[in-house]
């Protein structure tokens, strides 16, 4: 019998048909992974198990956990569930964790609210699920606070919070998406662990296949809302029996179609001198020496007109504090960077012909926009670097040319940004980042948090942008497979410094540094099928 199953399982969502006829089964020691691009109804299905339905919503069909009908259970006896029987790990750590409280006590919390174990007894296993998750108390105190840990070990405190109690089934939904893949291989590794370990169900959703295929033992694939293909994973991978399947897998895949930039002679746009960013470490003592840490350590780069060069490394390399020192926004120590011939110079002294030859696309569309302003207000934001400023006509003129050069309609520029999806957020925080036809895009994970269909229609628009406007890229990412596509050198960036650089394929074929190997190895791999 299996651990958990779902028969006929229907939901909608005022008057409004969300899921259909879903059936699925996981059993003890299995890993189901569930995937689907966004909408397809993948977390609605989790919330379903879970009993966590929003107001107005009708739920029909059978959920049951090893025997028990849980579709039939009150509230009250579903919070019981709830984090006993069933632990759940959601996909932004920051979000889930209260940044008031220490880890050890949120992690207590668990356990005192669905036992009557003392304190002494919560902390006892508080400390011992901090060890199963491998963040032993010694080198990561339960003291700490959330805003103290990188993503990787924030999302372990999210894992042990869901584990503590040892459930039957534990429900992880997108839990490696914003992660480097070693940081990702890790914790997929952990999650594999405490399966074998508690001979504990895992429902795993995902949107890469990659990390489907490397860990689940079984497959459902959904689409608006309906299970279209499920299987063993070998199974599914190997004879993909529906149209959608085989466009999830193509596009996974996909490789952009390099156009050559119009500009005859690729000229140097950015260079980047022995660059050095330090910051000062908290002294200990009132009596100690002033420290400092260097977080990027004489770095040195070129990128030309029109060339598209990938940044690959872990979290805490130095990736992002060398953008924000190459967009301007930080001090340098040491080195310089220009852009076209001209220096950057940090913060309000930057003039404003570098701010308009550079721009920048963050990896969280939403996160990067006022909620408040009209599309149209955000997407002319740069503007205000042009010296002489274009009046109303001009500006509504601007915008939506832009918008339409990026596949979105005139009467987008009405909207505001709650009314898109994550594809279309992400072309119009591309759309401001063109406005005022710059000569730089950097790429801050841009395209990590998308589907594969929606990630590779993002990319053939940066190719077609690329060879129409002579734009260069500086393309940082985590999904090695998106760089190794997309990005014709690569560098890669290890403890503050380029450890290894050169043409991207060449780089993936035969790896030189040891670092760089390790990456490449840690990269979840998608089977390799006929379409």
């Amino acid at each position: 019998m299996s651990l958990l199953t779902v028969q006929d399982l229907r939901v909608s969502i005022g008057g409004n048909s969300i899921l259909t006829d879903i059936d699925l089964s996981v059993d003890a020691g299995k890993v189901l992974g569930i995937v689907g691009e966004s909408g397809s109804g993948k977390s609605m299905t989790a919330y379903s198990i879970m009993r966590l339905l929003p107001d107005g919503s009708e739920m029909n069909g059978k959920v049951i956990l090893d025997g028990t009908e849980l579709t039939a259970l009150s509230e009250e006896q579903m919070c019981r569930v709830r984090g006993r029987q069933i632990g759940m790990v959601f996909q932004e750590p920051m979000t889930a964790l209260n940044p008031l409280h220490t880890i050890g006590d949120q992690i207590a919390e668990t356990v005192k609210m669905h036992t009557k174990t003392g304190r002494s007894e919560a902390r006892r296993i508080t400390l011992d699920t901090l060890r199963r998750v491998e963040l032993p108390p010694e080198e990561f105190p339960p003291s700490r606070y959330p805003h103290e840990l990188s993503g990787g070990q924030r999302q372990r405190v999210v894992i042990a919070m869901a584990i503590a109690l040892r459930p039957q089934l534990l429900i992880a939904d997108e839990p490696t998406t914003a992660l480097d893949v070693t940081t990702q291989a890790q914790l997929l590794n952990l999650l594999k662990r405490l399966v074998d370990d508690d001979q504990m169900g895992l429902v795993l959703i995902s949107h890469d296949l990659a990390v489907i295929a490397s860990t689940a033992d079984d497959i459902a694939v959904m689409r608006n809302g309906v299970v279209v293909e499920s299987g063993s994973t070998d199974e599914v991978f190997n004879h993909m029996q529906h149209p959608y399947t085989r466009e999830l897998m193509k596009a996974s895949a996909h490789v952009p179609e390099k156009l050559a930039p119009t500009a005859e002679i690729a000229s140097p746009l950015l260079i980047v001198k022995d660059l050095v960013r330090d910051y000062k470490v908290p002294r200990k003592g009132f009596f100690d020496k002033v420290s400092y840490f260097r977080a990027v350590d004489q770095v040195s780069f070129t990128i030309h007109r029109g060339e598209n060069v990938g940044l690959v490394g872990e979290s805490g390399c130095g990736k992002s504090t060398l953008t924000r020192a190459i967009l301007g926004l930080e001090d340098i120590q040491g080195g310089s960077v220009s852009l076209d011939g001209e220096f950057v110079i940090a913060k309000d002294a930057m003039s404003l012909s570098s701010r308009r030859k550079m721009q920048v696309v963050f990896q969280d569309p939403y996160g990067s926009f006022n909620p408040r302003h009209t599309v149209g207000r955000l997407v002319a934001e740069p503007l205000h670097a042009l010296a002489i400023q274009p009046d109303r006509a001009a500006r509504e003129k601007a915008v939506n040319a832009v918008l339409a050069r990026v596949g979105l309609q005139t009467a987008d520029s009405k909207k505001y940004i709650h009314e898109f999806s994550g594809g279309q957020r992400q072309r119009i925080a591309i759309a401001r980042a063109l406005i005022n036809r710059p000569s730089l895009i950097i790429l801050d994970e841009a395209v990590s948090a998308l589907d594969v269909s929606i990630r590779a229609q993002i990319l053939d628009l940066l190719v077609e942008l690329a060879a129409s406007d002579d734009i260069a890229y500086l393309f940082i990412s985590h999904d090695l497979s998106v760089v190794r596509s997309f990005t014709e050198r690569v560098m890669v960036m290890k403890d503050g410094r380029i450890v290894e650089e050169g043409e991207t394929e060449k780089v993936f074929r035969s790896p030189e540094h040891p670092y760089t190997k390790s990456l490449i190895a840690a990269a979840p791999k998608t089977p390799s099928v006929a379409y």
